[in-house]
């Protein structure tokens, strides 16, 4: 999700996209807003599957299970400044695994584990020890990660970066770009910075990260033990760090914090979070969704007419929104745009919530599928909500079950014969359902926390 803009990848490999068009970032072949989700067939893309998509603010990129490319909207790229109306192939000569866009920047990470980046850099988002924008792909000098070090899974904000890299020590995240707020989580000296910079690994007890994302001030990090940590700006309440007791407003945060642990949703703990612009969706292991931040009381909510800085429409600590939203349908995936939020749940289909309150888009397709992918580029699809995991490229090394489930289990799908026996395990088992005094369990949840 985007600044107004929605892409879906299919079951069919396909895109699905609606939304705001102003720059042609939907790559339809003009600038127009669509509201209702139309296709971007394989066809635009050589006739390959689509496995991840991403979005930013005025562009918009995907990549292929061949590895390739493909770019269109705002674009800086190829050595031009371009506007993109079509999807356009990028960086032949390279094999991609999975791609983010930022605000104004694009950052992609290649089978061989490097990271390249282009677009605006006055920040240092490029991560190339200066604050010059590139209007052509350049790669992130590979020892700034320190030897021996492979990265796993990149992730965008708005001006700044992050990547995950893996030794056989464990796991670092790594963030650099624009600081302000705390976003960078590097505590009291909050400069921009101009190469990526290492978060101690003290910070999470020694507990592997697992994934992260970032919005316009904010960052959130899921550690693999289910708990959700945050750094950043906190003036709309995004870090869900407000407790009861506590008066005030929590502002910036400089290092990163411990926002929930493991007893978090009924004692299952966090599976993903999302970014929006200022507010935060959660996802917990027991398929549960939790909003908190700026606008958050119209997310599922259906309020109107109250002028975004009206505070008591920022819920300041995670708030449960009600299953019923949902038809009784575990949800998997979860994403955050400007001023909406979205899920996909397990039969495919899609719920989009904002100041317009929710509606389901009228989807002739289901939404998410295993392509028989390679592992890497697996793990990659389960990053693109926008999405990161992060894992060894070696058969199932070190990526969690439930995280596998999360993404390619309960989707009803036919995998390839030649599928992983554990994947294909995983894919033929059906969900278990909510449960049936749905009224009843919905009042235990709402005995732990706030809800709408």
């Amino acid at each position: 999700m985007g600044d107004g803009s929605t892409l879906m990848v299919t079951e069919d490999g396909d895109i699905s996209v609606f939304g705001r068009n102003s720059d042609g970032h939907l790559g339809l072949g003009h600038a127009d807003n669509v509201i209702r989700p139309t296709l971007l067939t394989k066809d635009e893309f050589a006739g390959v599957d689509v496995v991840m998509t991403s979005a930013g603010y005025h562009h918009s990129a995907c990549v292929t299970s061949t590895g390739a490319l493909w770019m269109w909207g705002q674009c800086g790229i190829c050595g031009n400044r371009l506007q993109l109306f079509v999807p356009t192939p990028v960086l032949p000569q390279l094999k991609v695994l999975m791609v983010a866009c930022g605000g104004e920047f694009t950052m992609v990470l290649t089978r061989e584990k490097r990271v390249w980046t282009c677009g605006e850099g006055r920040n240092g988002q490029l991560g190339h020890n200066n604050t010059e924008s590139s209007i052509s792909f350049a790669q992130v000098d590979p020892e700034l990660f320190g030897t021996a070090a492979t990265v796993s899974a990149i992730a965008a904000g708005y001006r700044n970066a992050m990547a995950l890299t893996t030794t056989t020590a464990g796991n670092t995240l790594w963030t650099w770009g624009r600081g302000e707020c705390g976003i960078l989580g590097h505590g009291h000296d909050t400069k921009d910075r101009l190469v990526p910079v290492a978060i101690p690994a003290t910070t999470f007890g020694g507990v592997p990260v697992m994934s992260m994302d970032s919005g316009l001030q904010h960052t959130l990090v899921v550690t693999a033990d289910g708990a959700l940590w945050g750094c950043g700006s906190n003036y709309f309440g995004a870090l869900g760090l407000h407790k009861d007791g506590i008066q005030g407003i929590i502002s910036d945060v400089l290092t990163l914090q411990k926002v929930v642990g493991p007893e978090f949703a009924d004692g299952t703990g966090v599976l993903m979070a999302a970014c929006g612009q200022c507010h935060s969706v959660v996802l917990a292991k027991n398929h549960t969704v939790w909003v908190c931040g700026g606008k958050s009381k119209y997310l599922f909510g259906g309020f109107s007419g109250t002028y975004w800085r009206d505070y008591s429409f920022n819920l300041r600590s995670l708030t449960l929104i009600n299953p019923k939203h949902f038809r009784g349908r575990k949800v998997l995936v979860v994403a955050g745009g400007i001023d909406e939020c979205g899920v996909v749940t397990e039969d495919g289909d899609v719920h989009v919530c904002g100041v317009r309150g929710m509606f389901r888009p009228d989807l002739d397709v289901r939404i998410g599928r295993w392509h028989n992918l390679r592992l890497d580029h697996a793990v990659a699809f389960g990053m693109m909500f926008d999405k990161r995991l992060g894992a060894e490229a070696s058969p199932l090394k070190g990526l969690p079950v439930d995280v596998l489930e999360s993404i390619f289990g309960n989707m009803h799908l036919q995998p390839h014969a030649d599928t992983p026996d554990a994947l294909h395990n995983m894919l033929g088992r059906q969900p278990p359902m909510l449960p049936q005094d749905e009224d009843e369990e919905y009042s235990k949840r709402r005995q732990a926390g706030g809800i709408m």
